[in-house]
C-alpha cells in the first residue's frame, strides 16, 4: 500500500508541473555537462565555457580566483599546471567536473595595469592605517555606507597596536605579494582573537577587543574584479577572521577596503594611505573653560547655532497652542524619521564650566498622535526596547572625540507621562552632581527615544542654562 501511496503522489506531482520545469535532466552526471575552455589571442588567457542548458556555474580556475557565469575568462600569470573546477548546479543537484590547464610561460602583463600599479607604486609601496582621517576605521551594516554604525575619529584607536602596521605590496616571483610589518602586536576583534593564540592577559585598554601578539609575514595575494584575497593567513589592519577585502577606493594615494564579519554579521572598514602621504595631526585646539549663557527662544534671541544633519527635519513655525506655560510667537518643530540616532546638536567654542551654572530648562509638546506602541529594531539587538518614546534627552558630551563623543556623554532624561501629552510642559535637566567635568563642549537635543526605526513629530522652545 505505501508503495502504492507514493506512486500516486509521484505522478500527481509530475502532472501538476509544467514541461518547461523538468526540462534538464534532474541528476546530471559529468558525461552530460558540455563544458570546456580555448586559447584566446593572449598568452595564458583562456576562455572556460558551460553550453549545459537550465544550470548555473562557478568556476574554481585553480589560482585561487573563483567566478560565476557560464562563459568566464582566465588567465594565468606564472607558468604552471592549474586545476579548473566547475560545480554545475541543476534540478537534480550539484555535479563537479574538473581539468587541467597547463601554461608552459609567464605573463607579467597580468600583473600591470589597475589595481596592481596602483598597490605597487614604481616598484613597491608601504601602506599604513590613515590614522588622523576621520572615520577611517569603522562598521555598518552595508558596502553603500560602511561606517553607518561606527566611525573612527582621528587617532581614535592609538595605543591599540593598529596604527604601526606597515603593509608593503610589490610583485615578483610569485606574483603580487604583501609583506606585514607589525611590531608583535595587532589589533584584534573580540569575536576572532582567539585564532592568533591565548588571548589572556591581551584584553584591550578599554573595551572588548584585544592587543594580540602576531609577527607578520610575505602572503601571495590574489586579486579577482575588486576583491583582494590575502592568502595564507596574512591580513589588512583589524583582525576579525576575514583575509578578502573588497576594495571600496584605490588610487596611488589612497586604499579603503571593507569586509564582512560572519561573526558580528556586518561589514568592517579600513582607510589606508601610503607612508609618505598619511594625513597629519590636527593641530591641537585649546579651548577655555567658560561660564556662560546657553540660550535658544527660536525667535532670533538665542545665541545657539543647531547642527540638524543627523535629524530629518527642524523647522520654526508658529506657536499652534499657546499657554501660560509658554505663550512664544515661536516654536521648533522637531521631526523624527526612521533613523536610529536622529537628534540636534551644538559644539561651543569653549568648555563649560559646571560650577555656577548647571541646570538647563526647555519648554516641551508631546502629541498624543504620535504611534508609541510599535516596535521597530533596525539591528540593535543590544536595546530591549524598539518603540517611539515620549521621552526628551539632554545630552553633554565631549566633542574632540567626534564619532565617539557618546562615550562621554553625562544625559538627563524626561518620560512624559500620558497626561502631559497635548499641552506645553517645561522639564529641568540638573547636572549639579558633575560639576567637576571640565570637557564638556557639546549639547545634544534628543528626542523619541535613540535605536529605533520609528517616526515622530514634537515641538520644544525655550532651551536654556541661564
Amino acid at each position: 500500500m505505501k508503495k502504492i501511496f507514493y506512486f500516486i503522489l509521484l505522478l500527481l506531482v509530475v502532472v501538476a508541473c509544467s514541461p518547461d520545469e523538468y526540462s534538464t535532466p534532474d541528476n546530471l552526471t559529468a558525461e552530460e555537462i558540455e563544458w570546456g575552455f580555448n586559447t584566446t589571442d593572449v598568452v595564458n588567457e583562456y576562455t572556460l565555457y558551460n553550453n549545459t542548458p537550465g544550470v548555473s556555474s562557478t568556476w574554481d580556475l585553480g589560482n585561487g580566483i573563483v567566478q560565476k557565469g557560464s562563459s568566464v575568462i582566465a588567465q594565468y600569470t606564472f607558468a604552471g599546471t592549474y586545476k579548473v573546477k566547475l560545480t554545475v548546479i541543476s534540478q537534480g543537484g550539484i555535479t563537479v567536473v574538473e581539468d587541467d590547464i597547463t601554461t608552459t610561460q609567464d605573463n607579467p602583463a597580468f600583473l600591470s595595469g589597475y589595481p596592481y600599479d596602483e598597490l605597487v607604486g614604481s616598484g613597491s609601496q608601504v601602506w599604513a592605517v590613515d590614522a588622523y582621517s576621520k572615520g577611517h576605521f569603522g562598521l555598518g551594516p552595508t558596502l553603500e555606507n560602511p561606517v553607518e554604525w561606527y566611525g573612527a575619529a582621528a587617532n581614535d584607536k592609538a595605543e591599540r597596536s593598529l596604527y604601526d602596521d606597515r603593509f608593503t605590496f610589490s610583485i615578483g616571483a610569485s606574483g603580487l605579494t604583501v609583506n606585514q610589518v607589525t611590531n608583535g602586536l595587532v589589533y584584534a576583534s573580540g569575536s576572532w582573537a582567539s585564532d592568533l593564540g591565548t588571548t589572556a592577559g591581551n584584553e584591550e585598554p578599554a573595551g572588548g577587543d584585544f592587543i594580540m601578539p602576531y609577527d607578520g609575514g610575505d602572503f601571495v595575494c590574489t586579486v579577482a574584479g575588486d576583491v583582494l584575497t590575502v592568502t595564507g593567513g596574512g591580513f589588512l589592519g583589524y583582525y576579525a577572521g576575514a583575509s578578502e577585502y573588497q576594495i571600496m577606493t584605490l588610487t596611488e594615494d589612497l586604499l579603503e577596503v571593507a569586509f564582512w564579519d560572519t561573526k558580528s554579521n556586518f561589514y568592517w572598514f579600513t582607510r589606508f594611505r601610503p607612508v609618505d602621504k598619511l594625513t597629519q595631526p590636527a593641530p591641537a585646539v585649546v579651548k577655555d573653560l567658560e561660564s556662560n549663557d546657553i540660550s535658544d527662544d527660536f525667535e532670533g534671541e538665542g545665541n545657539v547655532v543647531w547642527e540638524t544633519k543627523d535629524i530629518n527635519g527642524f523647522d520654526i513655525i508658529d506657536n499652534f497652542a499657546p499657554s501660560d506655560v509658554n505663550s512664544s510667537e515661536k516654536i521648533a518643530k522637531y521631526q523624527k524619521a526612521d533613523g536610529s540616532w536622529e537628534n540636534i546638536l551644538t559644539v561651543l567654542d569653549y568648555k563649560m564650566d559646571l560650577t555656577t551654572r548647571n541646570i538647563f530648562t526647555m519648554k516641551v509638546f508631546i502629541p498624543a498622535f504620535n504611534d508609541y506602541v510599535t516596535q521597530c529594531n533596525p539591528g540593535n539587538d543590544w536595546l530591549t526596547n524598539w518603540s517611539l518614546m515620549p521621552q526628551v534627552d539632554v545630552k553633554l558630551q565631549n566633542s574632540s572625540l567626534e564619532g565617539n563623543a557618546y562615550t562621554t556623554q553625562e544625559v538627563r532624561s524626561h518620560i512624559l507621562t500620558a497626561d502631559q501629552f497635548g499641552q506645553w510642559v517645561e522639564l529641568t535637566f540638573d547636572y549639579s552632581d558633575v560639576t567637576d567635568r571640565v570637557d564638556f563642549d557639546q549639547v545634544v537635543i534628543q528626542l523619541g527615544a535613540e535605536g529605533h526605526c520609528n517616526s515622530g513629530t514634537f515641538y520644544i522652545d525655550d532651551f536654556q542654562l541661564l
